[in-house]
């Protein structure tokens, strides 16, 4: 078990004052659908909020800007004291290991634009300092002290740069923020499993532990580019002659539009090969479970174990054992595969009678707000 204050993916909190006032970067960023800007405002009830945060000529102030910067797509969200969202800006990946600190930088910056410009553009003028109360920054890619350095100076270069003032600025791991916006100051673990796995605890007093999120070299087991790496390896294993048949084989080459095993090992040595494609293989997976491949329920019953260990890791770690947590669920594989998630619920409540696991949530985003408001 780890303390906060030690823990390389708790929040790194920085004093702003002395950051200089650049202007934002330029390019176009596509924004997240009406309906999630206004949050259910409306227009008139918006510009009030808006209107109610001016604190001077010169000067708006709002309480909280959040990020959920993934390794696929980075929202940036701009909210009032009560958690509505009243303006955001979505772009690409703000993993920083994936797109690199220039490119990192650039996007954290646009999505930031993006949100202060959707909003009501009568308050503000060329020269209105934009102040926030907080700012959570929710970053994917913070898996070690190295990283939690790097991405805090990139943090800090992004607010210099966007000409923002921020009062306290909370800098961690994506899943982190995402637990803590869940359970507040409640015991509790989220597991994750989209194209990687990674599984969070804390026991609501401070302490937190950690497993998996290694990456897709070393770990990831449990998670969708595991689960699609398998499936190709089962596949070769097949053309060997050394595994069983398996459904799996057509049903991967028609996804690829594939004609020969050539093409698909080609592929996978090749310029084009993504983990992210790989992970979408996953839904190949369960299909061909369900029409009782047993290849297929092979892959997917070694997923559950894997994730069923990754929380019962950090159950231990962060003594919480013997009493009542929630457990929440994210990530594609736990939302898209029926089997993994039944199957999972099931391991999972045979040995923790006192989890309430909670599959149905709010966006990811939604409870970084929350992380935020909390504090």
């Amino acid at each position: 078990m780890i303390n906060k204050e030690s823990f390389f993916r708790s929040a790194a909190e920085m004093n702003n004052n002395d950051f200089l006032r650049e202007g934002f970067g330029s390019s176009e960023i596509e924004s997240v659908s009406e309906k999630s800007t206004t949050n259910g405002l409306l227009h008139n009830q918006k510009e009030k909020t808006l209107h109610s945060t001016i604190q001077g000529v010169g000067r708006t102030n709002f309480p909280l800007l959040a990020i959920d910067g993934g390794g696929t797509k980075t929202i940036a969200v701009i909210t009032d004291a009560d958690g509505n969202v009243l303006s955001s800006g979505k772009s690409g990946t703000s993993n920083y290991q994936v797109a690199g600190f220039k490119a990192t930088i650039k996007t954290l910056k646009h999505v930031i634009k993006k949100a202060i410009g959707q909003l009501n553009e009568t308050i503000f003028h060329h020269d209105t300092e934009i102040n926030f109360n907080v700012g959570v920054f929710a970053l994917a890619g913070i898996d070690t002290q190295k990283d939690e350095a790097n991405v805090q100076e990139i943090v800090k270069q992004v607010i210099e740069e966007s000409g923002v003032q921020i009062n306290r600025v909370i800098v961690e791991n994506d899943a982190l923020s995402v637990l803590l916006g869940e359970t507040n100051h409640s015991p509790g673990v989220i597991l994750i499993s989209g194209t990687g796995s990674i599984a969070f605890a804390h026991d609501g007093m401070g302490h937190y532990a950690r497993a998996g999120g290694w990456g897709h070299r070393l770990g990831d087991e449990g998670g969708g580019y595991w689960i699609g790496k398998e499936a190709i390896r089962a596949i070769l294993k097949m053309l060997d002659g050394r595994g069983p048949e398996t459904v799996l084989s057509n049903l991967v080459l028609n996804h690829f539009q594939f004609e020969k095993y050539e093409q698909l090992y080609n592929w996978v040595y090749g310029p084009n090969y993504t983990i992210h494609d790989v992970g979408k293989l996953s839904t190949i997976v369960e299909e061909a479970n369900q029409l009782g491949d047993p290849v297929s329920k092979s892959i997917l019953d070694r997923a559950v174990s894997e994730l069923y260990c990754l929380v019962s890791a950090v159950v231990k770690r962060a003594n919480i054992s013997d009493e009542p947590f929630k457990l929440l669920f994210l990530g594609g594989v736990l939302q898209n595969s029926e089997y993994v998630k039944r199957e999972l619920i099931y391991k999972v409540k045979d040995d923790m009678t006192d989890v309430d696991i909670i599959t149905n949530h709010d966006n990811p985003i939604d409870l970084i707000v929350q992380r935020g408001l909390n504090g």
